[in-house]
């Protein structure tokens, strides 16, 4: 209430009002009045500043697109994966590591979405590559990722990857394998090996499939069977609100 904005008015009738001496005049009811009618106003105005709030939300919120429902969604256990594998929601992001809104959802959204929703066990993470063709480096740098994740280093090469969005190329993804541990003659022989550019390009053509043409694009919904069930198409690097939104709503649905 102190930081009201008509306190500067209140404020001092309310001084007047303090350890002073009572002396009936012909102005305190008159005093009285007053404080109540701006007491009375107050109250309205914090109902229209939360009718004015609430307007201004609904029409700023994200739009999601419903979806057919989705097939396969962890392409048979093969994608990265955050959180319980029975977990009833699952989110499917499409990303490109040379985008910088990618980046952004990352550092902004993501953390506070694991720790409320993934490791909680309400929702099952996975990742799809989707490398824009105007972006040169993104095709290589989630091959470098996937060939981290052949040996279980997937989400520390990809923080590492965001982190250096302005210069991915193959100097940065041999010394981030050995910031990683990981063995060199190995993820060398993976950078190379088609049939993981062949899955990259499948994540790629998975994603165009149902809609997706940017990044970071999420498909979010209800699993069962290893089948979304209820998925909804959301477009962009969204704060952490808007998918809480999506998510408490599928909760409460089921």
């Amino acid at each position: 209430m102190f930081n009201h904005p008509l306190m500067f008015i209140w404020l001092p009738l309310l001084l007047l009002s303090g350890c002073q001496p009572q002396q009936p005049s012909s102005s305190e009811q008159e005093l009285k009045q007053s404080m109540a009618e701006i007491k009375l106003q107050l109250v309205k105005m914090e109902k229209q500043i939360k009718e004015i709030h609430e307007i201004a939300t609904a029409s700023t919120a994200p739009k999601a697109k419903e979806l057919p429902p989705l097939a396969d969604l962890d392409n048979q256990g093969k994608l990265p994966s955050l959180g319980q594998s029975d977990a009833p929601i699952v989110i499917v992001e499409f990303s490109d590591f040379q985008c910088p809104y990618c980046k952004r959802f990352l550092e902004l959204s993501f953390p506070k979405l694991k720790q409320q929703y993934i490791d909680t066990g309400k929702v099952r993470y996975l990742v799809r590559n989707f490398p824009l063709s105007f972006h040169a480096n993104a095709e290589s740098a989630a091959i470098a990722a996937a060939c981290a994740g052949k040996q279980d280093r997937y989400w520390p090469m990809r923080e590492q990857l965001f982190a250096n969005i302005t210069r991915l190329n193959p100097e940065l993804y041999l010394s981030s394998a050995k910031q990683q541990d990981l063995q060199l003659p190995d993820f060398e022989a993976c950078l190379d090996d088609p049939a993981i550019k062949a899955s990259v390009m499948a994540d790629l053509q998975y994603g165009q499939q149902y809609g997706v043409t940017g990044t970071p694009s999420f498909i979010i919904g209800r699993v069962s069977n290893n089948q979304m069930q209820t998925p909804k198409l959301l477009v962009g690097a969204h704060p952490y609100e808007a998918f809480s939104a999506i998510l408490d709503k599928l909760q409460q649905d089921n």
